[in-house]
């Protein structure tokens, strides 16, 4: 389940949240495991009616649940049948013939069928990947479009190219586009790998897609093919006209005495960082690890990145005067943080939320191929800067980036006679 999010209003006063086993004032978040699946697998889902018929075998067979494996009128084959002569518990996979003669039981206590190729459904009793019909006096199966394969195990729109966050994807799952794949100017990847490597600036845009092995949404996670594409643009910085904009300033405070933590930023994970760490060990990590140009971190009262609970708390505070834009929140994992009596905690604040009297700042300059003030070469990957600009250091000043980012002094002339 994903994290809850939120938009604070409050005067002199913040909130905070955490998810997937991190703790916060003391106790400790656990990330759901438990299956989301029609009918609970444990029946047929009659699309029609949106009704689930629930199996009988093996008795005392399944019938609607409350959700938490206890009888219920939820509709969904939850919980085993205690209203017929049988009774108890279930001792075996369902199906006449477990799971169908067609995958395997995983035995107690979940009692789960695990499909063969080409069979679906909690009793692997539908043939054809449940994406065709099966043909049963000759074996063969009748795919629906655009599906294909023996087992109707492959999708095959017809080079369904699409653009997205710099992936191009093509569904024929045989191979990725172009010759070589993806023309020699990318990876091949599959459509669950390209998932995890998306980079949307926005929460709102992460994406998981068949991570989860029991999402049937996601059944061609590693059938589609795609690829991603190597950086292939200019160099990008802040357009110099523009006036009035700040740098991103995202903010830490660490409780703890012990141990190490590690920080998350999009769908990277740092090494891990002990908890006192020096400003300037904790600006290289943030550089090796998450590919930040020149980030500045200060720390507000001491050398330690981490603060006993019976002094006052250092604030880490982490500007980005180079990397542009507004930068996604970096999140901490705390479990192997510890302090006296207890479990230590980080939290992170970004977006103009304080701590400790410090408050964070969202980046508002731009992050845009040659700063706006110039034409990109894409074949070369070079700037050809606009009369007036050349190449900045990313602050405005003249420097390397190649970038078109610094305003050229103005030159006089004089005329000769």
């Amino acid at each position: 389940m994903g994290a809850l999010k939120g938009v604070a209003s409050l005067s002199g006063g913040s909130v905070f949240a955490t998810s997937a086993g991190g703790i916060l004032a003391g106790r400790t978040s656990v990330q759901g495991t438990k299956e989301w699946e029609f009918c609970s697998n444990r029946g047929d889902c009659n699309y029609e009616t949106g009704q689930c018929v629930c199996f009988i075998n093996p008795m005392p067979g399944y019938r609607s649940s409350d959700g938490y494996g206890s009888p219920g009128n939820r509709g969904d084959c939850g919980c085993a049948n205690d209203d017929n002569l049988y009774g108890g518990s279930i001792l075996a996979c369902v199906g006449e013939l477990a799971c169908s003669g067609h995958g395997y039981c995983t035995g107690s206590p979940s009692f789960k069928c695990v499909c063969e190729q080409g069979w679906t459904t909690g009793d692997c009793s539908s043939p054809c990947s449940d994406v065709g019909i099966c043909d049963r006096s000759t074996g063969q199966c009748s795919c629906y479009s655009p599906f294909e394969g023996a087992a109707c195990e492959f999708s095959t729109y017809d080079r369904l190219n699409f653009r997205f966050l710099g992936f191009v994807a093509d569904s024929s799952a045989v191979k990725c586009p172009g010759e070589p794949a993806c023309s020699g100017h990318g990876q091949c990847m599959t459509m669950r790998q390209l998932s995890l490597e998306a980079d949307a600036d926005s929460p709102a845009l992460r994406f998981d897609y068949g991570t989860d092995p029991n999402n049937v949404n996601t059944f061609d996670h590693d059938n589609i093919l795609g690829c991603k594409c190597d950086p292939g643009s200019c160099p990008r910085g802040d357009d110099p006209i523009t006036t009035d904009q700040v740098d991103e300033i995202q903010l830490m405070k660490c409780t703890a005495t012990g141990g190490t933590f590690r920080l998350q930023y999009r769908t990277l994970t740092s090494v891990d960082i002990p908890y006192n760490v020096d400003a300037n060990t904790l600006r290289r990590i943030l550089m090796n690890s998450f590919g930040f140009e020149d980030p500045e971190v200060k720390y507000s009262i001491g050398t330690k990145a981490c603060s006993p609970s019976s002094v006052p708390a250092n604030i880490v505070i982490i500007s980005f005067p180079v990397d542009h834009g507004d930068i996604p929140p970096l999140k901490a994992v705390t479990t192997s943080l510890t302090v006296t009596g207890g479990a230590g905690s980080l939290i992170t604040a970004d977006n103009g939320v304080g701590i400790g009297g410090v408050t964070s700042q969202k980046g508002t300059k731009e992050n845009v191929v040659c700063s706006n003030r110039g034409y990109c070469n894409y074949n070369q990957g070079t700037c050809s800067c606009s009369f007036g600009y050349g190449t900045s250091d990313g602050r405005g000043n003249q420097g390397n980036r190649d970038d078109c980012g610094y305003i050229l002094p103005k030159v006089k002339y004089t005329a000769q006679e």
